[in-house]
């Protein structure tokens, strides 16, 4: 009797410790059951953030892929373009290289051209001063051919005449060129000299007359001359055209045939024949 009481003791004890560990599981059971339900009520919420999140993800990587298609294809296209500009960029490079080339050429051939520029310009315009410096030349040596021209087809009108003195025959000899002129055998001789010294001196409005002497030296050579007259203010005087010396015979009288007088550069000269070309008055 006492062995069951024990017993049913026993098993009421660990009845209570059952329900009472039991009730304790009920309500840790319940209280995870209501945190399990609170996470689950969070985790609808986020998946339902994560749900709007992943839509928007969605639309966005939708647009994303549609805008990395437009760049891919954008890409290509320039890759392409990029491709062709490379080749034209190298095309250029070896045109620049030609150009620059012919730059180089170029600049040298400005700079022979400049310099060959300016020596023509120097060598124009020293060509201008010498045209100017010979214009005014071939105008006074026009003027001098008319007045020539003039002088060997118009005689000298005795009105027109001026009688010079010595001094005066002199001073104008001296600036006349008529003695500059070579003697040039058979072009120029002694009656060219006597001829042109004539005619100058119509210029001046002056008559001096051509003459010549057929003679001999005085070691017996034969001599033939011709040379110039004038009357001046003193006498009649003779002039050696060749040299612009001047002389008078006796007293500013004529050679006759027969006389015998000193002919400058020549020496003394007999005269056999006196003949008066041009006369003097």
């Amino acid at each position: 009797m006492k062995r069951r009481s024990v017993s049913i003791a026993l098993t009421y004890i660990v009845l209570c410790f059952l329900l009472m560990v039991s009730g304790y599981l009920y309500f840790d059971l319940n209280k995870r059951h209501a945190n399990l339900q609170s996470d689950h009520i969070s985790l609808v919420n986020a998946c339902d953030i994560l749900q709007s999140d992943y839509q928007g993800l969605e639309l966005d990587y939708r647009t994303l892929n549609n805008t990395h298609y437009i760049l891919n294809s954008s890409h290509t296209r320039l890759n392409q373009t990029h491709k062709i500009l490379i080749l034209e960029y190298n095309e250029l490079n070896a045109s620049y290289e030609v150009l620059t080339n012919n730059h180089t050429e170029l600049e040298q051939d400005y700079s022979e051209l400049y310099n060959n520029y300016t020596a023509l310009e120097h060598n124009h315009t020293g060509l201008s001063n010498e045209f100017l410096i010979l214009q005014n030349q071939y105008t006074s040596l026009f003027n001098d051919y008319d007045a020539l021209l003039e002088a060997f087809n118009e005689p000298l009108p005795t009105t027109y005449e001026e009688v010079p003195s010595i001094h005066e025959l002199e001073q104008w000899l001296a600036i006349d060129e008529t003695d500059e002129i070579r003697y040039d055998e058979p072009d120029f001789l002694c009656g060219d000299f006597a001829v042109m010294l004539s005619l100058h001196a119509k210029l001046e409005r002056w008559d001096i007359g051509v003459v010549g002497v057929v003679g001999y030296t005085e070691s017996l050579e034969s001599f033939a001359h011709a040379f110039n007259a004038i009357i001046c203010d003193e006498g009649l005087i003779y002039i050696e055209p060749q040299s612009d010396e001047i002389w008078s015979y006796g007293d500013h009288e004529e050679i006759g045939d027969g006389d015998s007088y000193h002919h400058p550069g020549f020496g003394e000269i007999t005269v056999e024949e006196y003949i008066v070309v041009t006369w003097y008055s």
